[in-house]
């Protein structure tokens, strides 16, 4: 998502009801495009409809999947906690950077946090191949 908060619908097109509305950087994976409009699904596996004009490809996102994580000012398992300690689940980030199994996020708020990997979940497009 490239705006501070978008709405996903049930069915293509700006009087569809809205199914939830998702903050900037949450990650979604992309089914299918029509007309102006992408089928996308969710880290729950949820299918939705969002307008183009809110998605962007040029970024790596990431959401919490677990119930809360710990946010680091550096990477590690012993790395200094941050000022905000923790954040729940489904938490949006631009992801930044990769340090081993460290992951560097960007907030909406503009604040760079580390994540352990195990601890979000990023949108990975799977292609099939029948023979």
């Amino acid at each position: 998502m490239t705006t501070s908060k978008a709405n996903l619908r049930t069915k293509p097109g700006s009087k569809s009801p809205i199914s939830w509305t998702v903050a900037k950087y949450t990650p979604l994976i992309e089914l299918r495009k029509s007309g102006g409009w992408y089928e996308v699904e969710d880290m729950d596996g949820e299918t939705h409809w969002v307008y183009s004009q809110n998605v962007s490809r040029k970024m790596v996102c990431v959401a919490i999947k677990v119930s809360t994580a710990k946010l680091r000012k550096t990477p590690g398992a012993s790395g200094e906690i941050a000022e905000i300690r923790q954040v729940d689940r489904y938490t949006p980030f631009k992801r930044v950077d990769i340090e081993g199994e460290w992951y560097q996020v960007e907030a909406s708020w503009g604040e760079a946090y580390w994540v352990h990997e195990s601890t979000v979940w990023r949108p990975v497009k799977v292609s099939r191949i029948k023979f």
